[in-house]
């Protein structure tokens, strides 16, 4: 079972992180600002040119380090926080196609913010909450007997 959610959370990682990716381009290509693709950088007014422009760098680099696997908890609660904030402050009267979206992004966050990013993280933090008893159990049997035999 613990194979199965690892696997899950690693692709919900990289479903995160393709989200990310497709608002960096939507936002640095400014070919892509009239897509048909619900944005949230294609959202916001022109007056915020810069500020767009820095949150789209923003999330290409959040994009880079979820793939990578780099403190994954940190990083997808970033995300979450810089594509559900925006999204809601630039569109007060609301979207479908955004909420949906949010939506989206929530169901990928939260197993990643709560467990980690699973397989093939290159720097992950575990905390307590993040670790099975039976694994933490058999990490400490071996400590316990040699504390023992000595």
């Amino acid at each position: 079972m613990r194979d199965l959610t690892e696997w899950l959370r690693l692709n919900m990682r990289v479903c995160l992180a393709a989200t990310l990716i497709i608002e960096a381009a939507i936002g640095l290509l400014p070919q892509l600002a009239n897509c048909a693709v619900p944005s949230v950088i294609g959202g916001m007014d022109q007056r915020l040119a810069i500020q767009s422009t820095a949150l789209s760098a923003l999330y290409f680099v959040l994009s880079i380090w979820l793939m990578l696997g780099i403190r994954t908890s940190i990083t997808s609660a970033i995300a979450a926080v810089l594509l559900i904030g925006p999204a809601i402050l630039t569109t007060p009267e609301g979207n479908p196609d955004l909420a949906v979206k949010i939506t989206l992004i929530t169901v990928f966050s939260v197993p990643l913010i709560l467990y980690g990013g699973g397989r093939y993280t290159v720097l992950e933090t575990h905390e307590p909450w993040m670790l099975d008893e039976e694994d933490d159990a058999e990490e400490r049997a071996p400590e316990s007997e040699s504390y023992a035999r000595a």
